[in-house]
């Protein structure tokens, strides 16, 4: 289950979209995003004892989903004359952005370890 909706993505966005395949593409982008935060954090945030999905989560779905409609394909350099216009990033870059990660970092599970001890008995019957 997505962890943003397309709503959530339109308000942070500040307008509408522009056309249907707009729309489509972000609910693309929204499930894939989802499935990256699940798989980075390592769980699906679907806890008994929440009643939402954490607002950091959510907001770390939705801009990542807004960075990605940001990159435009396109031209890569364009030169007329003496005039020359380059654009930097041209491809879809489908992973998590470091910003996202530290947003993330509170949420994902952490390895841990404890200390076992091993009781023996001794003869006398003593622990």
């Amino acid at each position: 289950m997505p962890i943003a909706t397309i709503e959530d993505v339109v308000a942070r966005l500040g307008r509408p979209f522009s056309d249907d395949a707009e729309a489509t593409k972000t609910a693309a982008f929204i499930e894939d995003a989802t499935a990256l935060v699940c798989d980075y954090c390592g769980t699906d945030f679907q806890q008994p004892t929440w009643d939402a999905v954490p607002g950091a989560v959510k907001a770390a779905v939705c801009s990542e989903v807004i960075r990605w409609l940001s990159v435009s394909p396109g031209t890569v350099m364009e030169k007329t004359g003496d005039l020359q216009v380059e654009y930097a990033q041209t491809a879809y870059n489908s992973g998590l952005s470091e910003a996202a990660k530290s947003m993330l970092s509170k949420y994902r599970k952490r390895m841990g370890s404890i200390s076992l001890t091993c009781w023996q008995e001794i003869p006398d019957g003593t622990v």
